[in-house]
């Protein structure tokens, strides 16, 4: 932080169990900053989605377990991150899964679950929100922020 000025206080950045960010955390821990989670989800309204790599609410793993848990899948991934300590910001205009959205704070993943979860990590190449489809040859911009391992 030697060249800021004013230290931020928060870093919203996109964290889903694919993109786990973890160095990323790490150095923000370090520094005092502390995360909050953008598309908790995964972003399944952007997500294609993929026999290698499934939208993260329809990915075996997680329904399986949700369903043993008596939850949703949604659910599932918010406390997975919950637990891991960061705030979470799940984009909803449903009011019932605005409600359900909420119903995380009463239960807990177990080590192994949460285990289980950690190894879904796919790093960068979890990345969904990239903008690559939104501004064609975005990634060529000199200030392309992407070509760090954040």
């Amino acid at each position: 932080m030697p060249v800021c000025r004013i230290k931020p206080a928060n870093l919203q950045v996109e964290i889903h169990v694919y993109h786990q960010q973890k160095d990323l955390r790490e150095l923000c821990r370090g520094f005092d900053i502390s995360i909050c989670a953008y598309c908790p989800l995964g972003a399944p309204y952007m997500a294609k989605g993929s026999d290698e790599c499934p939208i993260l609410l329809q990915h075996p793993l997680v329904t399986s377990m949700a369903k043993r848990l008596g939850r949703t899948p949604a659910q599932v991934l918010l406390r997975f991150l919950i637990q891991n300590n960061m705030p979470v910001i799940p984009r909803s205009t449903n009011q019932k899964r605005l409600k359900e959205n909420f119903k995380v704070f009463d239960f807990e993943l177990c080590a192994e679950d949460m285990a289980s979860l950690e190894a879904l990590d796919r790093e960068g190449a979890g990345r969904i929100v990239d903008f690559k489809s939104l501004f064609e040859g975005i990634e060529n911009h000199p200030e392309w922020p992407f070509n760090i391992p954040f």
